[in-house]
């Protein structure tokens, strides 16, 4: 199945009436390609599966995406068009998902992969380089920017399986629900930082978090069946065994929240695609996860000024 993020990117992409960006690796390399949109990440997550904790990573794409951009500015017909097509473009970035869920993993794939950072200390690393990306986006002249957050993978049902010692018969693995709080809250408050460094810059974060959290908390009231195991898993919650293959699946994914080990369903993307793009920043909404601005405000305009690229 794809990952969370490349639905994310894709429903983003339709509510600006767009084509889903296509991942970086399918296009030919001509401009005209890239100037419709394109995923910088992939569908293997956000390192290609294995040292998701090497920041390098995030650099290969970053770089991919610089490159595309001075692409565009060498094939544009003027100098002014090529700034103006990248200052309108709206570059997604998401890291983090992926990085928590091997963090939270039980077992060596965890204690390999980051016994240097701690599991606090890797939330102020991670949330370091999302910034830096923002910054080294500016300098690409990017003016327009979405960052997600990390979702309650605490609730998620490799996690739920893996601190089933720790949950009762309703709650999440609050321990680790903390540690994804916090990493957003940081990566929160840079931005914040960032803002009057970046002038010309629109910088907007999404709480993907509280969206999702909303969802398992009344499940009801949009529609979800089941809110705590996998759609395609086994195991307790679905979280013992991963989505081999699609027979796994049950047959109503549109009812459950968690589609396979920690990633949610299309049908809860969707929805956050819909809150991100037009629910106005609120205190008060519990539907409201963009702020300051929403995703149709970043856009430029209600029917969207240019297409979306996935970082």
């Amino acid at each position: 199945a794809p990952n969370s993020r490349t639905i994310a990117s894709v429903h983003a992409a339709a509510k600006m009436e767009l084509p889903p960006p296509p991942l970086i690796s399918t296009l030919n390399g001509s401009a005209a390609a890239a100037a419709m949109g394109v995923n910088f990440g992939g569908e293997e997550g956000e390192s290609g599966g294995a040292g998701v904790f090497r920041m390098g990573n995030v650099g290969q794409q970053l770089r991919l995406a610089a490159e595309t951009l001075q692409l565009l500015r060498l094939e544009a017909a003027t100098p002014g068009e090529a700034s103006a097509a990248v200052a309108g473009a709206v570059f997604v970035v998401s890291f983090g998902a992926d990085a928590y869920a091997r963090l939270l993993a039980r077992g060596s794939e965890a204690d390999a992969s980051a016994p240097k950072h701690g599991r606090r200390g890797f939330a102020r690393l991670l949330a370091g380089r999302v910034a830096r990306a923002v910054q080294e986006l500016y300098e690409a002249d990017v003016r327009r920017v979405a960052v997600l957050g990390v979702p309650p993978l605490g609730c998620a049902p490799q996690v739920m399986w893996d601190g089933l010692h720790l949950v009762d018969g309703r709650g999440c693995v609050e321990e680790a629900n903390e540690l994804v709080q916090g990493y957003n809250a940081r990566v929160e408050a840079q931005l914040d930082a960032l803002r009057p460094e970046l002038p010309g810059a629109d910088i907007v974060f999404c709480d993907v978090y509280k969206g999702v959290m909303e969802m398992i908390t009344n499940p009801a009231a949009y529609g979800f069946e089941e809110a705590r195991d996998a759609c395609c898993g086994l195991g307790p919650f679905g979280g013992t065994i991963g989505c081999l293959t699609r027979e796994m699946a049950c047959p109503t994914p549109q009812g459950h929240i968690w589609w396979d080990l920690y990633s949610v369903t299309e049908t809860v993307n969707t929805l956050l695609a819909d809150w991100a793009w037009s629910v106005p920043p609120s205190t008060d909404s519990d539907t409201s996860i963009c702020r300051p601005i929403t995703l149709q405000q970043l856009s430029g305009r209600a029917d969207a000024l240019a297409p979306p690229a996935m970082v």
